[in-house]
């Protein structure tokens, strides 16, 4: 089905109020060519002559409804390199998490990134998207959201993020993936991953959201593509029935036992021991 952005600022507006977010759901939009920038949007190098990290601009946008777009010549954060943004050496690129104290040695970098390498994350898609040839991305709040998004990023409670993935898993198509390393968290793994993989993606908020990003200490988040969110607003709440979680946390049995869940009771029934 092909949606109208009035359709996606619909969904945001909805989905914040059935999730009952404290913060808007951003919507991401990946350009080639700063042409693309509608009127309205910040460029807070260009603008204010002060440079912003992209977390901060996720801050902008989900907190104060600011639209940002965000360059290369915006960003004081090497990660613009690993969007393929600009170009750098691996060795340079690799070695600035040492030089920085991230993780111990070279060596340590290329373990960390080939373990997320097979868990279909972060270094998987950057050759992709060195190819796409994108130069920044646009920052909406997804409820007012003036483009079509490639990608939208939750941020939440646990428990919230967890309502997320258990609508997206409800059929098993889109249960989502985690490839966590706490760097590049939000404007990586929420943003290009979801991207280029086309799957959820959770996100284990990290150093840049935590120290620059105003992420509070319980907040999480999830990307995805930006249509799935849809796709998540037609199954949230539905996992579980009648004893859904949303109902079960707030009203939990003060005595479970086999027949507290009917499927509990099915296994009992069957079970031999």
């Amino acid at each position: 089905m092909k949606y109208t952005i009035k359709d996606y600022q619909d969904i945001g507006k909805k989905l914040k109020e059935r999730l009952e977010l404290e913060t808007e759901i951003v919507a991401i939009k990946f350009f080639k060519n700063v042409s693309e920038i509608p009127d309205g949007f910040l460029r807070p190098f260009k603008d204010t002559g002060k440079k912003w990290t992209l977390c901060m601009g996720m801050s902008a946008a989900r907190r104060a409804g600011t639209k940002v777009a965000l360059t290369p010549e915006d960003n004081p954060c090497m990660i613009n390199t690993a969007l393929g943004w600009a170009k750098v050496p691996l060795r340079v690129l690799f070695g600035s998490q040492t030089t920085n104290k991230w993780q111990k040695t070279l060596v340590s970098v290329l373990k960390n990134n080939n373990a997320r390498l097979r868990l279909g994350g972060y270094m998987a898609n950057l050759p992709l998207n060195l190819l796409l040839r994108y130069k920044g991305y646009m920052l909406s709040p997804l409820s007012s959201t003036p483009f079509i998004p490639d990608t939208a990023l939750f941020y939440g409670y646990p428990e919230q993020i967890l309502h997320v993935t258990h609508s997206l898993g409800y059929e098993g198509k889109y249960v989502p993936r985690a490839a966590m390393c706490g760097f590049g968290e939000s404007c990586w793994a929420g943003t290009l991953f979801p991207l280029t993989s086309k799957r959820p993606v959770f996100v284990l908020l990290g150093t840049g959201d935590r120290t620059f990003g105003r992420v509070k200490k319980y907040e999480v988040g999830i990307g995805m593509p930006g249509s799935m969110i849809f796709y998540t607003d037609k199954y949230l709440y539905k996992s579980g029935g009648d004893f859904s979680i949303k109902d079960a946390i707030k009203n939990p049995p003060a005595n479970p036992d086999e027949n507290t869940f009917p499927g509990w009771k099915e296994v009992y029934d069957a079970m031999k021991y």
